[in-house]
Parts: structure tokens; sequence; C-alpha cells
């Protein structure tokens, strides 16, 4: 507990560089009695990755053994920054509760928040504010407040103006991602063709939570059939495209490394993309346009039927921007997957997505900081969303905190 101390801190993403300004109230006379001496803000960040190995030793004789369990533990410190803002020998006479405003800038060069943990791996990069009350004696334990938050970096002033033009309406140019493959329902027999094809702004890197418009085509092609199987059994006939947005699977996956020390492991992860393709809860927000079967023919009576369902929405991605830091770095891929009876008809289409904060760098508050004044962002846009970060991250899990 710290008696006597109260925070006052925006609860909201950072952005490297930006300075952290907030106040802390100290309870006069309550400190004292507590024997504060003086009250410090202080700033911490690291990268902590480890690797937690298990072996099994041999009894003796024999005899049945036991598992050794061994931690590799490697910590970088990103931030370490101190500021007294106040002291029991300079406190104004007189005074019952006293605002002591900070101001202290982050770093412009640190890496995103970031919290991976799977099976032995572990890679926390995290970020503290904490208020320690300063007690004097040995047997007098420090009061500390904690507080972590998250930062992502700055983006760039071009990063900046894609953000700014997806929000408006993307009209720049547009790429297109294709993959097709030949399936049929059963071992034997003619194959049939299906195609996916996706349609994105082209960037090469997108930001974080914003809206990405998209386009989702699905083309089928059937083997080649008798012209008496009109359109009214187009439904049965094989391969039928999906027609609705459920149906297509969107995962976004983690790949990446990390390093403790001399050792090196991979980092795989996967997460749902809420909103868009795959989300049943999501399905009004996705257009779905479904074109009239169309018969193609072949020499003879035979011909194909050619099928297609197109999907247009938004996807957006909540989670930590892509980074490479001394001892880990992550990448994310987009894998569109949409499956059709039988055995190995499903068709993915995967590729390489590069995501930034989309956030710049807020100046300070042209008229300062003052603490009977609510604080507001000095930028209009407000401070960034807030992203996916697991609940590991806040409760300070793995984020080697100071205790000196």
């Amino acid at each position: 507990m710290a008696e006597g101390l109260t925070l006052h801190f925006q609860d909201w993403v950072h952005v490297a560089g930006e300075v952290l300004q907030g106040h802390v109230d100290v309870n006069v006379a309550t400190a004292m009695q507590d024997k504060v001496e003086n009250v410090r803000v202080k700033l911490r960040g690291s990268i902590v990755t480890k690797i937690t190995e298990t072996e099994h030793k041999a009894g003796p004789h024999g005899g049945p053994g036991e598992n050794e369990t061994h931690h590799q533990v490697q910590t970088i410190q990103l931030l370490r920054l101190d500021q007294t803002i106040w002291d029991q020998f300079n406190s104004p006479q007189g005074a019952q509760v006293i605002a002591c405003p900070f101001a202290i800038q982050l770093p412009p060069n640190l890496p995103p928040s970031f919290h991976f943990k799977h099976f032995n791996r572990t890679v926390v990069i995290s970020y503290s504010l904490e208020v320690e009350g300063v007690r004097h004696g040995v047997f007098h334990m420090n009061r500390r407040i904690r507080k972590i938050f998250s930062v992502v970096p700055p983006a760039t002033p071009w990063e900046l103006q894609a953000n700014a033009a997806l929000h408006q309406g993307w009209g720049g140019p547009w790429k297109p991602l294709a993959t097709n493959k030949e399936i049929r329902h059963g071992i034997f027999g003619e194959h049939a063709q299906v195609k996916i094809e996706l349609v994105l702004p082209d960037l090469p890197s997108f930001p974080m939570v914003t809206g990405i418009p998209y386009s989702f085509h699905v083309f089928t092609k059937t083997k080649a059939v008798h012209r008496d199987d009109l359109e009214d059994k187009h439904g049965k006939l094989f391969p039928a495209p999906p027609t609705s947005p459920a149906d297509v699977e969107l995962v976004l996956h983690l790949r990446g490394r990390m390093r403790v020390h001399h050792k090196s492991e991979s980092m795989e992860d996967k997460f749902d993309v809420p909103g868009s393709l795959g989300d049943k809860a999501a399905v009004t927000r996705v257009r779905t346009t479904v074109d009239q079967p169309e018969f193609v023919d072949q020499k003879g009576d035979k011909g194909h039927w050619k099928r297609a369902v197109h999907f247009d929405g938004l996807l957006s991605i909540p989670y930590v921007p892509s980074f490479t830091t001394e001892t880990a770095e992550w990448h994310y891929f987009l894998r569109f997957k949409v499956d059709f009876p039988g055995i190995g008809n499903d068709l993915e289409l995967e590729f390489p997505i590069q995501i930034n904060s989309g956030a710049a760098c807020p100046p300070l508050p042209p008229n300062g900081y003052h603490t009977n004044v609510p604080y507001t962002y000095p930028l209009p846009s407000g401070p960034p969303p807030m992203m996916t970060l697991p609940p590991d991250y806040w409760s300070g899990e793995s984020h080697n905190w100071d205790e000196e």
C-alpha cells in the first residue's frame, strides 16, 4: 500500500517519444506519519526472454528419478528514468494535500509492448510507471504504486498519410492476390477448378485497428457435365462456392524468433480477426454478391458451369505492430481458407502482412500540464486505439520489477 499517495496518469496507449505527464497527490500529514522522506516517479521498460527446459535425472542404483527444471532468462533494459517530485524538507508549510506534477519523455526508438507465452517460451516487452515513497530506515519498506502501460512506435509520415487515406475511403491503387487448384469429389473422375482472389489496397504496411477495405472472390468451374444439368441444379453441382462470409476461414498467424543468450527458439501463434470473414457475429457487416451461374459450352452436348461469389467489407488487425529487437522479432501472415467437400479439397491463400501503429507522436500540450484541469490529448485524432494484449501483460507477470 502507498498511504498518502494517489497517482493520476492517463490509461491509454502511449507513443515512443511522447512526454508522459501526470501528477501525484501527496497527503503531507499521512506521508510524514508514515516516515516518507521523498516521492519519486520511476519509468521502467524491458525485454525479457525466457526458455524453460526440463531434464530427467535418474535415481541412484536404478531407482526412480526426478525431473529438474532449468530457466534461462535474458533481460534487456529499455527504459530507466527517475524523477523526484516531492521531499519533506522542501514541502510548503501548512499544505494538507500537494499535487506534484511530473513530465518524463519516452525514448523515440522503443519497441511496442508485446507478450508471448507458449509452453517453454516466454517473451515480454513491457513498460511501467511507479510512484515510490522512500522511507528512512532499514526495516521500513518503501511505499509503491505500480502502473503498467502500453507503448507503440511512432508511425512514419508516409504511414500516417496512408492511415488518413484509409479512414477517408481508399482511392489509391489496389493489389490482387490469387491462388487456384484442381479438385474432385471422389478418388476418380475429372477435376473441377476452384480459385480464390483477394484484393487489398496496395500498401507495404497497414495501420493496426484501422479498417482495411477488401474484396474476396471465390470462383468455381465444374467438370464437364451434360447440358441437361441446368442452372436449377447448380447448387448441387460440385464444387459450389460458399454463400456466407462465415464459411470463409480467416486467421492471423504470428511467426518469429526469440533468443536467450546463445539459444534461439521459434515463436508461433494464431489469432482470430473479429468483425470480418469467418466471424458468424459479423455476417451483416460483409456485403455478399452471388453471380448468376453461367454455362460455358464445350464440344458436343457438354460444358461447364461457372459460378462466383464476392465478399466485400473491412478487416482490422488490433494486434501489436510488427517489430524486430535484439532478442525477439515477429511478423504476421494472413491466411484465407475455403473448404470444399471431399478429402484435401481446401484452398488456402496466405501472404505476409506488415502492421504499423498508425499513430503520431503527440507534441507537448501548448499550455502545459495543469493538475486542476482534466488532461486532454494534444492531437485532434486522440490517443492511439487500444491494441489486444493478454491479461498476463497487465498482471505484471515476467515484468522484472525493479526493487532497489
